[in-house]
């Protein structure tokens, strides 16, 4: 189950404005720190851990060393062959190296908000979600995404009583409790509801977890009749098999009144974050992302058991 998150703010450590494949019409998402799951091909790995962290992009760096005279905590380090390194175990995210890298080679992940300084920091977009609904007839608005937003349901929850108007979407594991969902599900428009996978032995040994909970909510959310857009993140040889796709197909059928689902082609985004934060990639992740053929392929699978409506986002 989630950590309790007891504090006032929420850890969010991307925003992003002008999202199109994030709900309807074009919107804000905001991306909140710290996920139950841990998906080996995470396309957003900096969102695992419930802390700030350091990001090193080594292509960046210049090799001036001034972030290793500025750490005192020995993270930031000169190699034997006069190559900057750096070691994420020993950072402090003390900030010191931030001050005095010119080249964006490192980046804080993370930052603490409360819901007054978010409405804030997006304050600019405000009056474009209300012209772009105008103009266009399409509601644009805000999307919480991640990490695992559920685990702010009381920070969602808080920050939307103070944008009543302004449409909500979730983008979801569906990973949390019950009762976290019935804090929100008043004040989200739309559900967007990832399923990894249907068979949850396998999806323990790729997730981290079992996915009981998952389809537990989901089956909550549906019985509450709310708006759910079902979306598969698809990954070529790791969950886009015959059982995969059969087991889909089954939950769908159990849910005949969601009528929208989209797939999500991987893409290798994550790997180089991933190196970034000092972590290891598994040998069998896929380094390219899913092509054109792949995609259509899915998509004829679908087709193949019934459901020519799923899309591509």
């Amino acid at each position: 189950m989630t950590e309790p998150v007891i504090d006032k703010k929420a850890l969010i450590f991307d925003v992003q404005s002008f999202s199109i494949h994030d709900g309807p019409g074009i919107r804000t998402t905001v991306f909140f720190k710290g996920c139950p799951l841990d998906c080996m091909w995470c396309h957003n790995p900096e969102s695992k851990a419930a802390r700030p962290q350091l990001i090193y992009y080594r292509n960046r760096c210049t090799g001036c060393m001034a972030c290793v005279e500025a750490c005192k905590s020995g993270a930031q380090l000169v190699l034997p062959d006069g190559t900057h390194e750096m070691k994420h175990e020993k950072c402090s995210v003390c900030g010191k190296c931030l001050d005095v890298c010119c080249y964006d080679a490192l980046r804080l992940c993370g930052k603490a908000y409360s819901p007054e300084e978010l409405l804030e920091k997006i304050s600019g977009d405000m009056r474009y979600f209300t012209l772009h609904k105008e103009k266009k007839g399409e509601s644009g608005g805000l999307t919480f995404s991640g990490g695992e937003p559920l685990r702010y349901a009381g920070f969602i929850r808080d920050f939307c009583a103070l944008i009543p108007n302004v449409h909500t979407v979730l983008e979801t594991s569906g990973y949390g409790s019950a009762e976290d969902l019935a804090k929100i599900m008043d004040c989200v428009k739309v559900f967007l509801f990832d399923i990894k996978m249907v068979n949850s032995a396998r999806h323990k040994v790729l997730c981290g977890t079992d996915n009981d909970i998952i389809l537990s909510n989901l089956d909550f959310l549906y019985k509450n009749k709310k708006n759910i857009v079902l979306r598969f993140p698809l990954i070529p040889g790791i969950n886009d098999t015959a059982d995969d796709f059969d087991g889909i197909a089954k939950l769908m059928e159990k849910f005949p009144e969601i009528k929208k689902a989209e797939i999500l082609p991987y893409h290798n985004f994550g790997l180089a974050k991933a190196e970034g934060l000092g972590l290891e990639t598994p040998a069998e992740l896929p380094r390219k992302n899913a092509g054109k053929e792949t995609v259509e392929k899915w998509l004829g699978e679908f087709a193949k058991r019934g459901f020519a409506n799923v899309r591509c986002a």
